[in-house]
């Protein structure tokens, strides 16, 4: 590992990187129906720090692709236990990697070649990333949707998206950001923020409440309506097949 740039590129071309997988609950069932796939790295102090020194040197498609395929790999080889209980993939994606003309393409083969399905996949689209090209964004947005991926928007309320990006996306769901599940037992206006939230998507969107740490916090956001959730209090993010044995904690 000589220089920066040397040493993201050594990480990417050799996937010097592992994924680890965060279960997302159904609250009223207490059933896992999903995992969160996570980036992690030893030689980087954390995932954003990644993917920002990836990006300055034009490298965030790379890093992003080979995310997205070593944590498909993982799911794929636990396919039998995931498709006996119907588990999804949910999977960070930058918006410029979206965009890109050939992904939609190199994605249905990841997911083809595993022997999974498109309905299977969640793809969170990352808030951190200003969309420089909304227009191919959203013809690759509209494409995967007819294929049958599933759309997310990630950490709503506090990335870069408009509310006019938000409805031309029309995601099938939505990641509040674990601001809001912060205290959220103690605050009536963060309370109100999420009935807000829940009132302005119809019925058919999935709202998934991040960052879930205390208890109290839990059954709060239930009893607001939230019916699925993922954090710490939960479970942690773990490599997946210790993920896929974890107990609800509620």
């Amino acid at each position: 590992m000589k220089t920066n740039v040397g040493m993201i590129k050594e990480i990417i071309e050799n996937q010097l990187f592992t994924n680890v997988f965060q279960p997302i609950y159904h609250l009223s069932s207490q059933k896992i129906v999903g995992y969160e796939s996570l980036l992690r790295c030893e030689f980087v102090k954390s995932p954003d720090m990644l993917f920002n020194c990836a990006n300055s040197i034009g490298c965030l498609y790379h890093l992003d692709i080979a995310s997205i395929t070593n944590s498909i790999k993982d799911f794929a080889m636990h396919s039998q236990a995931i498709n006996s209980r119907n588990l999804f993939l949910s999977l960070n994606v930058y918006p410029s990697t979206i965009a890109a003309p050939t992904f939609p393409k190199i994605l249905e083969q990841l997911v083809q070649s595993a022997s999974l399905v498109n309905q299977q996949v969640i793809l969170e689209i990352n808030e951190s990333e200003r969309i420089k090209n909304l227009d191919e964004m959203l013809q690759n947005v509209h494409l995967l949707k007819q294929k049958g991926f599933m759309i997310a928007v990630d950490d709503l309320g506090k990335g870069e998206y408009s509310l006019q990006a938000l409805i031309e996306i029309d995601p099938q769901v939505i990641k509040l950001d674990r601001y809001f599940a912060k205290d959220l037992s103690k605050s009536k206006k963060k309370q109100r923020a999420l009935l807000s939230t829940i009132r302005f998507f119809n019925e058919n969107t999935r709202v998934i409440l991040e960052g879930i740490e205390t208890k109290e916090d839990l059954w709060c956001a239930k009893s607001l309506g939230i019916l699925y959730a993922q954090g710490y209090f939960l479970a942690k993010p773990e490599p997946l097949h210790e993920a896929l044995n974890v107990k609800f904690r509620g």
